[in-house]
């Protein structure tokens, strides 16, 4: 009976401790969610956008879209795919749900827009395996520009 009670005992801790995981994964994806959300309402609205422009760097950004409504749109995407690649490597995601995030990250790395500003905002995410990841998604640009000279 001791054994029994002893094996119960840490089946129910093991449990316990599961279930404090799974709280803390969700509600860091709520805060994150949350984060998201109201960054984009900032930065999309006018007056954000006009201080904005004041600075050079937003400036220089802005110039790779045809508004910074785009610019707000991709670099969201990016911050994105960096949270769900960070799932990926904390085991936090199911490897169907990481396929499905993986492809998209793969077709939306096509977007002539997304590769310049990735280009230009890479330095601005931490997290080295994951510039290494978005890079690998890059199309190479020795074989972009052979295509595109064989097609000239």
């Amino acid at each position: 009976a001791l054994i029994s009670f002893s094996s119960a005992r840490k089946s129910i801790q093991k449990q316990s401790e599961q279930q404090m995981d799974y709280l803390k994964t969700l509600n860091e994806q709520q805060i994150y969610g949350r984060l998201t959300e109201i960054r984009l309402r900032l930065q999309n609205t006018d007056d954000f956008t006009k201080l904005a422009a004041e600075s050079p760097i937003y400036a220089e950004r802005f110039a790779l879209v045809n508004k910074p409504s785009e610019y707000y749109t991709i670099m969201a995407f990016l911050d994105l795919f960096e949270y769900v690649y960070h799932l990926k490597r904390e085991n936090s995601i199911d490897n169907v749900v990481w396929n499905r995030w993986k492809a998209l990250m793969e077709t939306i790395m096509t977007i002539p827009k997304f590769v310049r500003v990735w280009e230009k905002t890479r330095y601005s995410h931490s997290d080295d395996q994951f510039k290494g990841f978005i890079d690998s998604l890059l199309p190479v640009k020795n074989n972009t520009q052979a295509i595109d000279s064989q097609r000239q």
